[in-house]
């Protein structure tokens, strides 16, 4: 996480040891290396606070490569091949069903502990004597806006499942795990919508200074009346979902969307070697072959000619492309060979947009096309279309395709940032994904998790 001092990772191992023990029910013990819930939920010191946001924020990556990787390969943006496990490709890609107890749930789990770690540190604020009205405010702003983004991520893996609208009560005496129900696909997104808003009203009345320390990559939204930004741009990708084009323009122009500025502005996961911490789950080397992310076999050939985001040099190599051509075309077995490998990061320590200026402009120019307003959203693809090396848009001046332009720059823009299968799903477009094999398919969501579905089954949802 590279927050400012090495101590910081030291103490958020120590709370992650104690967050990771509350998420099922045992026994507790006293143990001064793995405190419990209970010694923070109740009046918790302002270290302790400090330790719990660390952990807050380094829980906040937990699960993101395979959302990113899963959400992808269904997406056919990628082909996931690891030699040795061919679920990886056999499920994503549809020629088997995705196994509901299987191995493709480390998404889930960290969207949802995350959830609740944010949780555990919302409350042992609340409670603490330490913070000030206005700084519990402003922990308040920042869990409820985490806990908003991730489960907005988890829904769209979730799909029509959806999400559990409620969880633990963290004051119940003896019972730290009692999920709540599980809401619809159009009331869980109201649910998060809930969670954004919440966020919002308290980071509005928070303090000047979150009381805890900030990652890095968090630069420019390490306070809380700055954090705003990224709150409402969680709002924004929230209104996109329902389909509240109003609210979505709303909602960006309290966000950091600047049509000026930088398309790769915005927060930041970052990463290190240092002890506690973690390396970038996306960086691979080059050429590698047995466990390596395939580019799909139709991205390139559908790419418009001099696109900078998918001809020169890739990232790793310093230019800006995502991809790279391979040494030698590579393919799970039957599979048609994909010459082109993921390499949009330089080294297994960098940086990893949160969400990017270039996003909340397509956004922007979706909601334009949605709203009739056509010259104000060409203007904005523009932008798009020339910062890669682009021509400007010269197809027809009609809502449909101006959506259809919209996409395309979404796919290429957004590439393996957690986009292409939703975006599709969202305008009825998945029988247009290509298919390595005439048997595959392509998934509309995620089964229910069968621990979920277990527990359901013994405990019916009241």
């Amino acid at each position: 996480m590279q927050i400012n001092f090495k101590k910081y990772i030291i103490a958020a191992s120590a709370a992650t040891g104690m967050l990771i023990g509350a998420c099922t029910k045992t026994s507790y013990v006293s143990d001064p290396n793995n405190p419990t819930v209970e010694s923070v939920l109740t009046n918790a010191t302002r270290v302790q606070i400090d330790q719990l946001s660390v952990g807050v924020q380094g829980t906040m990556r937990t699960g993101l490569f395979s959302f990113y990787t899963w959400s992808g390969s269904i997406g056919r943006e990628v082909v996931y091949f690891q030699a040795t496990e061919s679920r990886y490709y056999r499920e994503l890609q549809g020629e088997i069903p995705i196994d509901p107890a299987g191995i493709m749930w480390d998404w889930y789990n960290g969207f949802n502990q995350t959830r609740r770690r944010a949780e555990i540190l919302l409350q042992s604020a609340e409670h603490s004597s330490a913070l000030t009205d206005a700084e519990k405010a402003a922990v308040k702003g920042f869990a409820k806006t985490v806990q908003a983004y991730v489960m907005l991520n988890a829904l769209n893996m979730d799909g029509g499942n959806g999400i559990r609208t409620s969880f633990s009560d963290l004051n119940a005496p003896g019972d730290l795990l009692r999920p709540g129900c599980f809401g619809t696909y159009q009331a869980s997104l109201d649910y998060v919508k809930m969670l954004a808003d919440d966020g919002l009203a308290a980071l509005s009345t928070a303090s000047a200074a979150f009381p805890f320390h900030v990652a890095k990559g968090w630069t420019g939204f390490e306070k809380p009346a700055d954090f705003i930004m990224f709150n409402r741009a969680v709002a924004a990708r929230i209104a996109m979902y329902k389909q509240d084009w109003n609210g979505l323009k709303d909602a960006l122009n309290a966000s950091f969307m600047d049509v000026n500025g930088s398309l790769n502005n915005g927060p930041k996961f970052l990463y290190s070697t240092t002890g506690g911490d973690v390396t970038n789950p996306f960086w691979q080397a080059k050429d590698e072959p047995s466990v390596v992310t395939l580019v799909q076999a139709a991205f390139v050939p559908d790419a418009e000619a001099n696109d900078n985001r998918v001809f020169g040099s890739s990232v790793a190599d310093g230019g800006i492309a995502k991809i790279r051509k391979r040494t030698t075309a590579l393919a799970p077995p039957d599979y048609p060979l994909m010459a082109y490998e993921l390499q949009q990061y330089a080294t297994n320590t960098s940086p990893v947009s949160i969400i990017r200026n270039e996003e909340l402009l397509l956004m922007s120019a979706e909601a334009d096309i949605q709203l009739n307003k056509l010259p104000d959203a060409i203007t904005t693809l523009n932008k798009i279309r020339v910062a890669h090396n682009l021509t400007p848009y010269s197809g027809a001046n009609t809502k449909d395709a101006l959506i259809s332009e919209l996409l395309k720059q979404r796919r290429y823009s957004l590439f393996m940032e957690g986009h292409r299968w939703f975006d599709v799903r969202r305008y009825n477009l998945l029988n247009t994904l290509p298919k390595d094999k005439p048997t595959h398919n392509v998934w509309l969501e995620f089964p229910r998790y069968k621990q979920d579905a277990d527990w359901d089954a013994v405990n019916p949802c009241k």
